[in-house]
């Protein structure tokens, strides 16, 4: 087979994957050898001929969450006149959209054959190693489920753990706030609009004062980068000219003069995007 053929096989095997774990199979339709077989690592997984492939597929295709590919590698290992063989291995993690926390590490191997109707795929075997499944179960979505059940319960934890202040607002409401959900202040005249992970309360004090009640709880959590604006490091992504991005969506101004102070203060590295200009 022509080197240009090999590596027509190795991007379309790429493709094909990459489109299945989306949701897509139209490609692998297409390419699907009327004597394929396809070998995966579950007992049940022998499937012989083209038709019994694509009725599998199309049962799998409504159970699997959206996953993304990436650390991807595909070569060809062996080769002959009208044949190869395209060996890959990749990283897959589920979409957090999925409801579910899985990643884990794959290995496949494609015999592609050239035919007079064009290029085929032969033969699939899919080392998965996607183990914990349930009987019937396509992809283990009870671990994935209980993964991120799990995280979510330790991240609660470590958010109840760093404590809570208490403030009043315009109308003299008593608010209970966990310093672990507050994302930043912002001053407003002679208030405070704390913005949290559920949303803004407006406090009847000074930001200093109210960055001094966070402190005596959680030290150096809240940082000072603007005089109207302090940030929780919990929730810092990145740093840009004069301005912090917060997790969330969040973007605060960060005070020019002080600028290289916090940028070595947060121990970030400046990143490139939408950067202003240095006037």
């Amino acid at each position: 087979m022509l080197k240009k053929k090999t590596e027509e096989c190795i991007a379309l095997t790429d493709k094909i994957m990459t489109e299945h774990y989306r949701g897509n199979d139209d490609l692998l339709h297409t390419y699907i050898g009327e004597n394929c077989l396809w070998i995966g690592s579950c007992d049940s997984e022998y499937y012989a001929g083209r038709t019994k492939i694509l009725e599998v597929l199309d049962e799998w295709l409504g159970d699997l969450p959206l996953i993304t590919l990436f650390s991807k590698s595909f070569e060809c290992v062996t080769q002959d006149r009208n044949s190869c063989t395209i060996v890959g291995q990749y990283v897959g993690a589920t979409d957090e959209s999925s409801g579910e926390i899985f990643s884990d590490k794959q290995r496949v191997t494609f015999c592609w054959k050239e035919q007079k109707e064009g290029l085929r795929i032969e033969h699939m075997h899919i080392s998965n190693p996607l183990k914990n499944l349930q009987e019937e179960e396509v992809f283990p979505h009870a671990v994935g489920k209980y993964t991120r059940h799990y995280m979510q319960m330790l991240i609660e934890k470590e958010i109840e753990s760093m404590g809570s202040i208490c403030v009043r607002d315009k109308a003299n409401i008593s608010h209970k706030i966990l310093i672990g959900e507050i994302i930043y202040l912002e001053a407003f005249n002679k208030e405070t609009v704390i913005h949290t992970t559920h949303g803004d309360i407006y406090a009847k004090l000074q930001m200093a004062m109210v960055e001094t009640i966070i402190s005596d709880e959680q030290p150096e959590l809240v940082v000072r980068v603007h005089k109207s604006f302090c940030a929780s490091r919990y929730y810092i992504e990145s740093i840009c000219r004069y301005e912090l991005r917060l997790y969330g969506g969040h973007t605060i101004p960060v005070s020019r003069s002080g600028y290289p102070k916090i940028k070595e203060q947060l121990r970030l590295k400046e990143a490139y995007y939408d950067r202003g200009n240095d006037e």
